[in-house]
């Protein structure tokens, strides 16, 4: 089996083209596990799978490392979009792009014939709680919550995952594996939550850390989680949408642009980089 090395910010992905289903389903979670275990595998944060789509461009398919399939990932798709066209699969500047949160528009910007950095078109952010999903009625913006101990102003929206967000004003302070798991795992999210740290550094520029569901632990960057701080600090008046809001992670630095019309946003566009690592080949698929 080929694989090919991505990453995104630090947000590290093994890619397989399965353009003709030679994976089988009930083989994908075990695949995820094997390949992206950092021991006794390639190594990364989750498994990209390139498959044909009757209504886009191509299918992307995520599996995070520990097998569970996520609906989107911001960094994973533009690993994906560079792979796509850097390969010949898909030769265009704009592409479409099935995923199981609907179909999304994607923009690569090439340099002679490789793609150097990706636009993810997010749609619009869901707000409303029983989309996130979140227990209660109304918006999850600004709630104070008790979490481990500790009383923290939490806000909730789903921007292909369900992310939360944790306005901090000492983001190194933060004790992101120990409050993350418990916000990851609280009631108020019946299917988990990812899990934002978000500092405000200066005008329309933050930084963030990230506790990720599927990965259990931080991760140096992810791209869904950006846009749902760049949604969030819009919201909450932090930052302007007049120009895009820089979000700095550990892994990198993205810009997210919110559209807004009649006080709401209508699109998130995520820009940032995408970098193809190594390729390589690899006889056993499973560990025993």
């Amino acid at each position: 089996m080929r694989f090919y090395k991505y990453h995104g910010a630090g947000n590290d992905f093994v890619l397989v083209e399965n353009l003709n289903g030679e994976i089988e389903e009930e083989a994908k979670p075990e695949l995820a596990r094997t390949l992206c275990h950092r021991h006794f595998g390639v190594g990364g944060d989750g498994l990209l799978l390139v498959e044909r789509s009757s209504k886009a461009d191509a299918r992307f398919r995520y599996f995070n490392s520990d097998g569970s399939e996520a609906e989107m990932c911001g960094n994973g798709m533009r690993c994906f979009a560079k792979h796509l066209y850097d390969f010949g699969i898909v030769r265009k500047e704009r592409m479409r792009i099935e995923t199981l949160a609907g179909v999304i528009g994607v923009r690569v910007f090439q340099k002679d014939g490789t793609v150097e950095e990706v636009e993810v078109e997010l749609g619009a952010p869901r707000l409303a709680r029983k989309e996130i999903p979140a227990l209660g009625e109304g918006r999850f913006l600004g709630q104070r919550l008790r979490i481990a101990g500790e009383e923290l102003e939490v806000s909730a929206v789903n921007t292909g995952v369900p992310h939360a967000v944790v306005m901090v004003h000492d983001l190194e302070g933060v004790d992101v594996l120990r409050l993350g798991r418990a916000l990851r795992f609280h009631k108020v999210f019946p299917q988990g939550a990812n899990v934002n740290f978000l500092e405000k550094l200066g005008e329309n520029v933050f930084a963030v850390r990230t506790y990720e569901r599927g990965v259990e632990g931080e991760t140096l960057a992810c791209g869904t989680g950006i846009a749902a701080c760049a949604a969030v600090a819009v919201l909450l008046g932090e930052a302007s949408p007049e120009k895009p809001v820089e979000i700095r992670a550990r892994g990198g630095t993205l810009y997210v642009k919110a559209e807004v019309r009649d006080g709401e946003i209508v699109n998130l566009r995520m820009r940032g980089p995408a970098r193809r690592v190594f390729r390589g080949e690899t006889e056993e698929i499973f560990r025993e």
